[in-house]
């Protein structure tokens, strides 16, 4: 698809992609860029025109020439000119608008280089490109580079970058982040394809290159670009990683017809994209320095060692609205050989890349992602539960083989009610861990579980647990029997015999001989009420145990 056999013939354009300053002006004939070049001229004077400048020569108007004549004098030698048959002309300094139009009729390409330009060097690099175009080439992709980069160390945009580019090749320009998301496009003023189309094809993953998918591969990879077809008419792409450490950090396309993707710009695609990863890990460097800053200031929040008054006074660090009510969720990995938190961390990412409510995101001390919520009003709970179910859904469904534990609470009216709501997310997402809740577990759903995870660590407590449930657990492991899962059903379904013996798929008889069992095993009747209570809640004490 790309074009890397340089043609012998050089016309305007590829003089003005390959040879002239970035940003010079087509001030006439923009229609005849395509005209064949023979060779460059130097103008020494307005006498002698045809001695001077022979049929497919590009001339250059040095300024000391170009005013030694009035306009109307210069328009009759432009005439002249035009008779000769030249290529186009190229100037130094702003012209009179007539003569932009006198070019127009005479159909010659008008070039004007930003002032300043040097005509000695400017001379030099089109006798270059005429004598050698692939020399010629290869040092636009560098000039390109540097012009990139020089643009990255004064703090220009990427849609700055992305103009520059787009202006050389004449192609569309995009530079996308790691989530495919796009941060600059830059197009020709001629281009007719729908870029909203083009937007959405670019920001499929399954349209990527199949090494570029993994980003740690494709910063390994010794291909620079890859070159595809795109699902658009006659369309097509080069694309390059922009890698910065150890991974692709964003990707860079140059797209444009398929048949017209030339080496210049495979070359501004590879040199583009080290221009971009300067540009990236610059940004990525400043955003890890405000990341820290923020994340010392939220964890001395949530760990409660703030005053009061020194948490609203240093709010504006979290660069993060906190006047409106929160939920917090907390999430994380469970058991041996998990994922890493960084994983889970652009896990959640990525669901929040499409959610339209605004949230900050901090991994607390590599052991938790934290995600605070912002509500529209205290009884806005239901977003936030919404939210977590689908961070849950997607992870898991990410990472098949991990487990993933998460707990929330909420809401949190002011910064300084953080630190109670996060402890409580955080107790939820610990009690459903030991509960083996496979969901996001709210804190005020927990019910007398809020309570007991605070009793279970008193000596008594434990005892008292120990007491009453601990036959039955010694009875099911003597007899491989289940006398722990029947009182644990005979609760769930209120006490009635019927469904309790359903959900065991047992029969009723059955179920009466295993509860009077667990009445002789505990000795709780449960007939009275507070036995029962006492039963139930050593139950629940004894379910918080992680030897469950």
């Amino acid at each position: 698809m790309t074009n890397n056999s340089l043609p012998t013939e050089v016309n305007i354009g590829d003089i003005l992609r390959l040879a002239l300053p970035l940003d010079t002006a087509v001030m006439a004939g923009a229609k005849q860029t395509r005209h064949n070049v023979l060779w460059v001229v130097l103008l020494t004077d307005w006498d002698e025109l045809p001695d001077q400048a022979r049929a497919g020569d590009l001339v250059l108007l040095p300024p000391i020439v170009q005013g030694q004549a009035t306009t109307e004098q210069m328009l009759i030698k432009l005439q002249s000119l035009g008779e000769i048959g030249i290529a186009g002309l190229l100037a130094f300094q702003p012209l009179p608008d007539a003569f932009s139009r006198k070019a127009n009729e005479l159909d010659v390409p008008l070039l004007v280089t930003p002032t300043g330009t040097s005509i000695r060097e400017t001379h030099r690099a089109i006798a270059a490109l005429l004598i050698d175009r692939q020399t010629a080439t290869s040092e636009r992709g560098m000039q390109l580079y540097r012009k990139l980069s020089e643009m990255s160390r004064e703090g220009q945009s990427l849609s700055a970058m992305t103009d520059v580019m787009a202006n050389l090749t004449g192609k569309i320009v995009i530079v996308q982040d790691k989530r495919l998301e796009i941060q600059a496009l830059s197009s020709p003023r001629n281009t007719d394809i729908d870029l909203s189309q083009l937007a959405e094809i670019l920001t499929k993953r399954d349209e990527l290159p199949a090494l570029l998918r993994n980003r740690k591969a494709a910063a390994k990879a010794r291909q620079s670009y890859w070159q595809q077809l795109l699902p658009i008419e006659n369309m097509g792409r080069l694309i390059s990683p922009i890698i910065s450490g150890d991974r692709a950090r964003g990707y860079l396309s140059v797209v444009g017809p398929a048949d017209d993707l030339d080496f210049l710009d495979s070359l501004a695609v590879e040199h583009g994209a080290a221009a971009f990863a300067l540009e990236m890990a610059k940004a990525k460097a400043v955003s890890e320095a405000r990341k820290a800053l923020r994340g010392d200031f939220l964890e001395g929040v949530l760990s409660g060692s703030l005053p009061k008054k020194e948490i609203e006074r240093l709010a504006g660090r979290l660069d993060h609205d906190t006047s409106l009510p929160h939920a917090i969720m907390t999430f994380s990995w469970a058991g041996a050989d998990t994922p890493s938190m960084r994983r889970l961390e652009t896990a959640v990412n990525w669901v929040l890349a499409n959610h339209n409510r605004s949230t900050l995101v901090h991994v607390y001390g590599d052991q938790h992602v934290c995600i605070f919520q912002t509500l529209k009003h205290n009884e806005d709970m239901e977003a936030a539960h919404s939210l977590g179910r689908r961070i849950y859904e997607e992870t898991t469904n990410e990472f098949p083989d991990a487990h993933l534990i998460s707990g929330a609470s909420g809401p949190a009216m002011r910064l300084s009610d953080w630190p109670r709501v996060y402890q409580e997310a955080l107790q939820a997402m610990e009690l459903g861990e030991r509960l083996k809740l496979n969901h996001v577990v709210d804190f005020h759903g927990l019910g007398v579980y809020q309570l007991l995870g605070q009793l279970e660590d008193i000596e008594v407590v434990r005892q008292f647990t120990q007491h009453v449930i601990g036959p039955l657990v010694e009875y099911d492991a003597q007899h491989r029997s289940s006398l722990v899962q029947t009182i644990d059903a005979y609760f769930d379904h209120h006490g009635n015999i019927s469904q309790t013996a359903e959900s065991l798929f047992i029969h009723r008889n059955t179920l009466l001989y295993r509860l009077e069992r667990i009445k002789e095993l505990t000795g709780q009747d449960l007939e009275q009420a507070n036995m029962r209570l006492a039963l139930q809640l050593a139950l629940k004490l004894w379910q918080l145990q992680p030897e469950s």
